[in-house]
This record gives C-alpha cells, sequence and structure tokens, in this order.
C-alpha cells in the first residue's frame, strides 16, 4: 500500500507539473507602464489594466482604462485561430481576431463594419512578467497611431 501511496503521490505531481508548463503565459491581470511605452503621435493612455482568462480553447480578455480622463472598458472572448469575434465597447472597433503564433506571440488585428482598424503584435517576456504589443491603429479619438506598449503582470 505503501509503495502505491508513493507511486500515486509522484503521478500527481508530475500531472500538476505539466499543467504548470502547459498554461497560457498570457493569462492574468496586466497593467499599462506609460512610462516604458511609446505613442506617436501621442498622448498615450492615462491607464489600463487588462485581464486574460483561458480555458484552452477560447481566451477570454477584459481591458478598463482611461484616454484624456474618459473611460472605457472592452471586452471579447475569441479563439486563437484568427477567426473574428465580436469587440464590446470599443469607440472605434467593433470586432477582432487573434491568432496564436506561439506559446508566448499573439497577433491580433480589428476592424469596424469589415474595414481594418488595428494590427499588432504581442509577445510575453521569457520570465513571464511583461507583454510587450507593438503596433499600428486608430486611438479612441480616431486618430492613427504605431506604439509599443509595454505591460507588467500584476
Amino acid at each position: 500500500m505503501t509503495r502505491f501511496r508513493l507511486a500515486l503521490a509522484v503521478a500527481l505531481c508530475a500531472a500538476f507539473a505539466t499543467v504548470a508548463v502547459a498554461a497560457d503565459p498570457f493569462e492574468g491581470t496586466w497593467r499599462l507602464n506609460t512610462a516604458k511605452s511609446k505613442y506617436d503621435p501621442g498622448p498615450a493612455p492615462d491607464k489600463a489594466t487588462v485581464t486574460i482568462q483561458s480555458d484552452g480553447s477560447t481566451t477570454s480578455v477584459k481591458t478598463e482604462s482611461a484616454f484624456e480622463g474618459k473611460p472605457y472598458t472592452t471586452s471579447y472572448e475569441v479563439g486563437l485561430d484568427g477567426t473574428p469575434a465580436p469587440l464590446q465597447g470599443s469607440p472605434v472597433a467593433d470586432m477582432i481576431s487573434v491568432k496564436k503564433v506561439d506559446d508566448r506571440t499573439r497577433e491580433t488585428k480589428t476592424t469596424k463594419a469589415g474595414s481594418p482598424v488595428s494590427e499588432s503584435r504581442a509577445m510575453v517576456s521569457a520570465d513571464g512578467k511583461t507583454i510587450t504589443i507593438t503596433g499600428s491603429g486608430l486611438n479612441p479619438k480616431g486618430v492613427k497611431t504605431t506604439f509599443t506598449a509595454v505591460y507588467e503582470k500584476q
């Protein structure tokens, strides 16, 4: 019986280690570091917090931000295969698609009434503490902007 318990304990530890390694590195709550981010032309968002949850096949994202003092809350639920999904709360886009490039890289596109609005590439750092997003698109005022946004895990 003792060998059985030991074997069971080893098997459970291996299973938990596999799940931990397989977890989506994008999951969690991330806060924009405005000092490390760049928006051209500016201004940058006043603040932004992104919460990402994944069940393995679907990713849910909620963003709470402020731009020039006005609050915005956006959300979407999407697969990582590039299929467009509805985007709620955005003043400039109504659909979003996300494609998994590899375990630490995602490409995102948004559209409004079928017309392209933005494209970006997000990469999680090797230590899992930072997401850097580079891209271009419209800010909430509709002005074309290129950006490098740096988010830190909370």
